[in-house]
């Protein structure tokens, strides 16, 4: 049995980021010739030096629009001063290639191929071969399809043919319930090295005309879970499911919607603060409830607050990070968020913002750090690993330019 177990290695698909020029050809060499990836996604990286996608403003998304007046004069009165409520930028996938040459209505990328090309970084920063990973763990908060889900198909798309593949969900804490679940497979030696990938695409599911729309943008992560020098200390999770239909996806049409009865359908499926008795529990509850695992994950680890290095968690709103940072007493030179670049970007909040805290260097090899997350307001976890010479190393590769 492997004794200490960890990240090994960390990547991040956030549409319209750099990538080095130096590491471009190993990248689209990989996705050409190791993998299933769209070439109109390879060009785009050898041709304009970025990952597919785009920065999307404020003005982009809603100043320039014709229904933005409109859209403000909806707004509950006191929001309708700051319509943004703190959020200046999100990140768009680029439209799927296939569905634009043979669709009269194209959509967005498929999350499966966010996903792949996240894993695909993962990899590549890690040195392990593909034959080398031996189990797949996913979560897409916007799957493919209803059913299944895609974690065979990123497993097939990447090419680990020695790898088993499950699906797992917690809402927007799924990647840091992967971390545990990993660590537990790889520590007990039933799997050696676990790749865990997770993605939002709210391009998807996002009704631009809600007034939580803004906040909310597009993103994969993905991990390695393998044996290293340093690694998992302990964690804990709880879940409240009386308040399981707060936040759900559901098929109606857009806010704003002014439609023609002979008209075409305008319903999609989209996310919506259904229950609003519950959406109210989950904000009340919000701080109690990370402080909640936190602690328990500290003391499991005999461990105090002042012990910790850094902390990095989700982003749902402008305020969540920095109340669950004081509610746990976590200063703020020991904590990192990416609010203002991406927005809410659910399922890869917290392995984006440790992900970016070990590129710019406020996370160094040997510190303790909590990642902990909330998931629809219902699940909630946290994660104490020390981090190793081995990820931080990785990580360093393919950081954008």
């Amino acid at each position: 049995m492997n004794s200490t177990v960890g990240l090994i290695s960390l990547a991040g698909y956030h549409p319209g980021g750099k990538i080095e020029q130096r590491m471009i050809p190993e990248l689209t060499g990989f996705l050409r010739n190791k993998v299933q990836f769209p070439d109109a996604y390879i060009d785009e990286i050898e041709q304009k030096g970025k990952l597919p996608g785009k920065i999307e403003t404020n003005h982009e998304g809603w100043e320039s629009q014709p229904w933005f007046e409109a859209w403000v004069k909806s707004l509950p009165l006191k929001q309708q001063a700051e319509p943004f409520r703190g959020t200046k930028e999100r990140r768009r996938v680029p439209m799927d290639p296939t569905s634009v040459r043979e669709s009269i209505k194209p959509h967005p990328m498929l999350p499966s191929d966010a996903e792949v090309l996240a894993g695909a970084m993962a990899l590549l920063r890690s040195g392990i071969q593909q034959d080398d990973i031996d189990l797949v763990l996913a979560h897409s908060q916007v799957p493919d399809h209803p059913l299944p889900q895609n974690v065979s198909l990123v497993q097939h798309k990447l090419g680990l043919k020695n790898a088993g593949a499950y699906a797992v969900d917690t809402c927007c804490s799924s990647f840091v319930s992967m971390i545990e679940l990993a660590v537990a497979l790889v520590k007990t030696g039933i799997k050696k090295n676990v790749l865990i990938v997770s993605s939002f695409i709210d391009s998807h599911v996002g009704d631009k005309t809600t007034y939580f729309s803004p906040d909310c943008g597009d993103a994969a992560v993905a991990g390695i879970v393998s044996a290293t020098d340093a690694g998992y200390i302990s964690s804990h999770s709880a879940s409240h499911g009386d308040r399981h239909d707060g936040i759900i996806y559901e098929m109606r049409e857009p806010m704003l919607y002014k439609g023609f009865h002979t008209g075409p359908d305008a319903r999609q499926l989209v996310t919506t603060f259904h229950n609003m008795d519950a959406c109210k529990e989950i904000a009340k509850n919000a701080e109690g409830d990370m402080l909640d695992v936190v602690s328990k994950a500290l003391e499991k680890a005999e461990l105090s607050v002042e012990d910790v290095d850094f902390f990095v968690t989700h982003q749902p709103v402008a305020w969540a990070g920095n109340a669950w940072r004081n509610a746990i007493g976590i200063p703020q030179e020991k904590f990192y968020e990416s609010f203002e670049k991406y927005g809410n970007i659910a399922t890869a909040s917290s392995a984006t913002n440790l992900t970016e805290a070990i590129e710019q260097g406020f996370i160094k090899a040997g510190d303790k750090v909590i990642t902990a997350s909330s998931g629809a307001g219902e699940n909630h976890i946290a994660v104490i690993h020390q981090v190793s010479e081995q990820l931080v190393s990785n990580v360093k590769r393919f950081a954008e330019g």
